[in-house]
């Protein structure tokens, strides 16, 4: 599945050198993400209501590239491994205008019940499972 997010860069966003904060990454991956699993039928307020939470393990970040206010980037959100207790997603952030790779990104998750406790998705939810699989 070829995902593509698109944001337009806000001038809050950006810092007294006129570029992206760094910080505000780690929110354009979560938009993304979240986009991601909308377009397949799994929002994150359904993996709630069905006793799912998905927390970050991990936040990976390679920047090539910046980007300054009013520049609208690209994200290109994947699954890249997923077992079913674990799930890393993987992004490349581009420059729409000019094509060049801005970030390259992954984070990591895993799957657990209301109290933090590691669930096997495949035994508390296989919609949500085979939904995933799908996106490998």
């Amino acid at each position: 599945m070829d995902f593509i997010f698109e944001r337009k860069i806000n001038y809050y966003e950006t810092d007294k050198m006129g570029i992206v904060h760094h910080s505000n990454y780690i929110r354009f991956l979560e938009e993304a993400r979240c986009e991601l699993l909308d377009s397949v039928g799994m929002t994150y307020s359904s993996f709630e209501e069905n006793g799912i939470m998905i927390p970050v393990l991990g936040v990976e970040c390679s920047f090539k590239h910046h980007v300054t206010f009013n520049d609208t980037i690209i994200i290109k959100p994947f699954v890249k491994k997923f077992n079913g207790v674990r799930l890393t997603i993987g992004y490349n952030v581009h420059d729409k205008k000019t094509g060049e790779l801005v970030l390259t990104a992954e984070t990591k998750h895993c799957f657990t019940d209301i109290n933090l406790r590691p669930i096997r998705l495949q035994k508390q939810n296989p919609k949500f499972y085979e939904k995933f699989n799908s996106l490998l």
